[in-house]
């Protein structure tokens, strides 16, 4: 937390030069020493004020003879007490009351030949009476009359702003336009790649189907020819296990008939059928 002196009107905080171009150095409260703690509160005319071991007061508000200096150190004396307060406000606040009050400058003085701001024309419907009021030699006041005929409205130029903001969003438009364009017909590229590998893979698959089903037909041709061309004395005998768990069929292609095994318990009710 920074120092600052807690004596009244008095706005000095660490850091700061005092009148002899010193940093200002801050001293505690001797809240210890009754007597001098009260010689100091009198002399700042704070008598029934109760400092903190936190408050401060700087080596402005003592004479030179309180200090003693060690080895280029500036140390209070034990004995010492301020002496120097001062009773009014401090500079700070009249030069910030000053600052905030505006300086008012004296109108300046009316010269004879002065001419008169020009007001904005206001368009009227019929002649202007101008009464023009001036200091004369002969009279006090001396009133001129005449007679003023509306000026013409100046003509207004067309407006053609609206226009500016439509074209500025023409400009705009264009790239982003342009660029949306480029991005369809690359999607447009992008899904004739892709029909077209899609009939590719089509084209493919009836191939492949077509190739299975002529060597499926190749092998059943093989299968038939070698059959013919064996003999009855070389064929193979065939077991077929069929019906329940307790019947077994064997059928064979030699001329040796087909034999059923089965359960004696079971030859005279269950017969497979030719």
């Amino acid at each position: 937390m920074p120092k600052y002196c807690r004596a009244p009107n008095c706005s000095n905080t660490a850091g700061r030069l005092g009148a002899d171009n010193r940093p200002v150095s801050f001293y505690k409260f001797p809240l210890k020493d009754g007597p001098r703690l009260q010689a100091w509160l009198q002399h700042m005319g704070c008598e029934h004020w109760v400092p903190s071991c936190h408050q401060h007061l700087c080596s402005e508000h003592f004479t030179p003879s309180c200090f003693q200096w060690r080895w280029g150190v500036r140390y209070l004396r034990p004995d010492a007490v301020p002496s120097i307060f001062s009773r009014g406000p401090p500079a700070k606040s009249q030069r910030r009351t000053r600052s905030t009050q505006k300086p008012v400058s004296p109108p300046p003085p009316l010269q004879k030949n002065t001419p008169l701001p020009q007001s904005p024309a206001i368009p009227v419907s019929g002649p202007v009476r101008l009464v023009v009021l001036g200091p004369t030699s002969g009279s006090p006041k001396t009133v001129a009359t005449m007679l003023l005929t509306p000026l013409a409205p100046a003509p207004t130029p067309e407006r053609s702003q609206p226009e500016v903001p439509a074209q500025q969003a023409q400009t705009g438009l264009g790239p982003v336009l342009g660029a949306l364009q480029r991005r369809v017909r690359r999607l447009q590229r992008c899904q004739e790649r892709h029909q077209a590998q899609l009939q590719a893979l089509e084209r493919l698959a009836q191939q492949l189907h077509g190739e299975s089903l002529l060597a499926r037909a190749r092998r059943g041709l093989q299968r038939l020819t070698t059959a013919q061309t064996l003999g009855p004395e070389e064929s193979q005998t065939f077991t077929i296990i069929c019906g329940g768990p307790d019947i077994a069929m064997v059928l064979a292609q030699d001329p040796a008939p087909a034999t059923v095994d089965a359960k004696p318990e079971l030859l005279d009710t269950r017969i497979p059928s030719a």
